[in-house]
């Protein structure tokens, strides 16, 4: 099947535990015993590059995934599926189950890992947007099927990969690392941590998830002692496969990893109604998402049941939540002219003797180009921006002063997670009237 579709998923997404899996593992060519990649860390999420039946691709490396879902075939001109069907999937959010196809027998490779029998899902649905809510194209997620054949080793200073066939790997002397237990159900890891608020103090069994970008997941209807406290508020916590997802977010006090302590840990409440999809595992209290992950070099061995963290620059690092109110997508385009590059005689000076004239020579490359500019998708009521009088749908032309097309994605983001009293400053499209907008970040 060859296919210039583009769906697109956001952040988190989760596939329902029916699905069967393919068992084929992947294995190293020409004798190799290991290697490594390197990989984009945006928004907390590991995007990793990958070939699809020699397609070159990037996914999402999400631990919460049992399959190998692709929803995007963004600047992929076409993609050969193999012996698919049509079925029906079901996810986060509260939407009817999508189609999608579920093809069998593909390549997949990463490094010089390959595996030639794998089933893929593959979903189609234009409204959900991965790729623009990260300003980098992302076209699907990996996880069991790739970490169950090797010691995984990620490095998120160095932003590189590791992996090793376990019966190869040898274990690092690490004076400061913690190693943890992990139990494994359907293919997902789960570990044991603890957290406190005021006066509760409570052991958790969370999913490793590094498919989500948030810090804490808690599922308050999972025990009486998860209660969501009284300052937490109301916000969009993502878009899922069957729709958007909405909760609350606050913060505990304390989440505790063995010997690692965590204070004042961004934690959300996804509501209740989406629970009954998410927490096929009855015991389980919520996910470590990689806003936590994120401030460890970590090592997962699917063979041994382990996870080894060992703390990084990031970890000391204060937990900010989004202190404008703003989500952002990547939007529509504007039309820059850009000036390539002077010519080497473009001052030159040119003498006409008979006519007594000088010319001045002052040409150069001009070139008109697409440059993309955001949306607001989303905007917290009574947040700064809100206020200000941000709304969804505004585009966003320039923030403080720069010309937004200068940003990428990420850039805006950490700005708006930036220090509380920042001043941002917006001049915003709606209904073709510009507009000057200013506000405070604030933490709520």
């Amino acid at each position: 099947m060859n296919s210039k579709y583009n769906p697109i998923l956001f952040i988190l997404f989760l596939l329902c535990s029916y699905v069967h899996w393919s068992q084929e593992n992947f294995v190293f060519s020409k004798n190799k015993l290991k290697d490594k990649v390197d990989f984009k860390l945006i928004n907390n999420l590991i995007l990793l590059p990958v070939k699809v039946n020699n397609v070159p691709l990037t996914f999402l490396l999400d631990t919460g995934a049992s399959s190998t879902v692709i929803f995007s075939f963004e600047d992929t001109e076409s993609i050969e599926l193999l012996n698919y069907q049509v079925i029906k999937l079901r996810g986060l959010g509260k939407g009817e189950p999508v189609d999608a196809l579920k093809s069998e027998g593909n390549t997949i490779q990463i490094g010089n890992a390959k595996s030639s029998n794998q089933t893929i899902y593959v979903v189609f649905d234009g409204a959900l947007s991965f790729s623009s809510r990260l300003g980098y194209p992302v076209h699907g997620i990996i996880g069991a099927e790739f970490l169950k054949d090797f010691v995984v080793e990620v490095n998120n200073t160095r932003e590189q990969m590791r992996f090793t066939l376990p019966e190869y790997y040898k274990k690092r002397n690490c004076r400061k690392c913690v190693e943890l237990d992990l139990v494994l159900e359907n293919r997902k890891p789960f570990l044991n941590a603890s957290f406190s608020q005021d006066s509760t103090q409570m052991k958790l069994n969370l999913l490793i998830d590094s498919g989500s970008g948030d810090g804490l997941w808690l599922f308050e209807n999972s025990d009486d002692r998860i209660t969501i406290p009284p300052d937490a508020f109301e916000d969009y916590l993502g878009l899922g496969i069957n729709g958007d997802i909405f909760g609350k977010r606050s913060k505990v006090d304390s989440f505790i990893l063995n010997s690692y302590h965590l204070e004042n840990v961004n934690t959300s409440y996804p509501d209740i109604g989406f629970l009954d999809i998410i927490n096929e595992n009855k015991t389980r209290h919520g996910s470590l998402g990689g806003e936590i992950l994120k401030r460890f070099n970590w090592t997962i061995d699917y063979s041994n049941k382990s996870l080894i963290l060992k703390s990084n620059k990031y970890f000391k690092d204060p937990f900010h939540y989004n202190m404008s109110g703003i989500t952002l997508q990547q939007g529509g385009f504007t039309i820059v002219k850009e000036r390539s590059g002077i010519q080497p005689d473009a001052y030159r000076l040119n003498q006409n003797e008979a006519l007594n004239v000088f010319n001045l020579n002052l040409s150069s490359n001009i070139e008109f180009k697409l440059k993309q500019l955001f949306q607001v998708v989303a905007i917290r009521p009574n947040s700064p921006a809100a206020q200000a009088g941000v709304r969804e749908g505004d585009e966003i032309l320039e923030v403080n002063n720069k010309p937004a097309y200068q940003f990428e994605l990420n850039d805006l983001n950490q700005m708006f997670y930036s220090n509380e009293g920042k001043k941002i400053k917006l001049k915003i499209l709606r209904n073709g009237i510009e507009q000057q907008l200013k506000f405070e970040l604030k933490d709520i």
